[in-house]
């Protein structure tokens, strides 16, 4: 009995430390890219070039899949899709007003959140927050049967 007990406590400690060491592994960047550490936390993958890490790595966090630009092109597809409400009536004009002035916001806050060049994990969130908000707000003044 003794013997069993040992023995599953010893297999238990060899899989907490398999899975401490794999958890280790992803986190140092040995597993690959993960998506939610700062590039300042991960390992720099190894590259035989002349560049350094910082022309690499150029943003402090970068999600999975989703970067500047994915910020910028949400906007952009928002603001096109208040023009076409407006060109179709289904926006009036105050309502508009309402809607471009959240995007001037939206817009303001990414400035500010880039003045230091990076943009952190929890700024990338506020700023998607933001045009999830904007884009419910969207549908709704377009879908509100307040038409022109």
């Amino acid at each position: 009995m003794k013997t069993l007990n040992l023995a599953k406590n010893l297999g238990l400690t060899a899989l907490s430390c398999v899975a401490l060491v794999a958890g280790a592994a992803q986190a140092a960047g040995w597993g690959g890219h993960n998506p939610y550490l700062p590039v300042s936390v991960q390992v720099a993958p190894q590259h035989h070039d002349h560049r350094g890490f910082d022309d690499r790595f150029q943003h402090a966090y970068t999600p999975r899949h989703d970067n500047f630009g994915n910020i910028d092109q949400r906007q952009q597809r928002q603001i096109e899709r208040i023009r076409h409400g407006i060109a179709s009536g289904q926006i009036n004009r105050h309502e508009a007003r309402d809607l471009l002035r959240e995007q001037r916001e939206i817009e303001r806050t990414q400035r500010r959140y880039l003045a230091d060049g990076q943009l952190s994990r929890d700024e990338w969130i506020r700023l998607n927050h933001m045009l999830d908000r904007a884009s419910v707000a969207i549908r709704e003044e377009k879908h509100d049967r307040n038409w022109r």
